[in-house]
């Protein structure tokens, strides 16, 4: 199953925000796992203790 253009889109921003380069006075976050569930579609990431779920349509929730 691959990701929809959305989504990688979705992730392409999340990865951006993640890493610090919008808002220099968050801490900085390393991402450690992309992963798709097969079961419904969105794609997972584990950032730290943090981790988001982006849904096809390109929405992330924390």
């Amino acid at each position: 199953m691959n990701p929809t253009n959305e989504q990688a889109q979705g992730l392409y921003r999340l990865c951006y925000r993640l890493t610090n380069a919008i808002y220099p006075q968050w801490q900085y976050r390393n991402i450690e796992l992309v992963r798709i569930d097969e079961r419904t579609g969105n794609l997972y990431v584990l950032a730290g203790e943090l981790d988001f779920e982006i849904k096809p349509s390109g929405g992330d929730e924390p």
